[in-house]
């Protein structure tokens, strides 16, 4: 009982960023292998989302490289501007969220 549960709820974890991802308009990008969606976000202009997609459905993998590291190279990727790291938080769904610092 206990395995079928603890498989239930990996796959639902494994699942909820590829819902919550087909609806979105951003721009998925690659870092380390790793597929990331970038999206505004609207409140604050200026300020961006960052959230991993686990398309393996591996939700216990090691990362390549430490989360922050990877969504600060996705940002960049996405936008072509800096992720102010001073402004960079995690959200309890992963998601890493900061403002741009972009050349005029």
């Amino acid at each position: 009982m206990m395995k079928q549960l603890t498989l239930a709820t990996a796959l639902g974890l494994a699942l909820t960023p590829l819902a919550q991802a087909k609806g979105v308009a951003g721009k998925q990008v690659t870092v380390l292998g790793r597929n990331w969606i970038v999206t505004a976000v609207e409140d604050v202009p200026g300020r961006y989302r960052a959230e991993r997609l686990n398309v393996e459905l591996l939700p216990f993998r090691p990362p390549a490289m430490i989360g922050s590291r990877q969504a600060a190279r996705a940002f960049k990727a996405a936008t072509g501007c800096s992720a102010n790291i001073d402004t960079m938080v995690q959200s309890i769904d992963g998601s890493y969220f900061a403002q741009m610092i972009c050349p005029n």
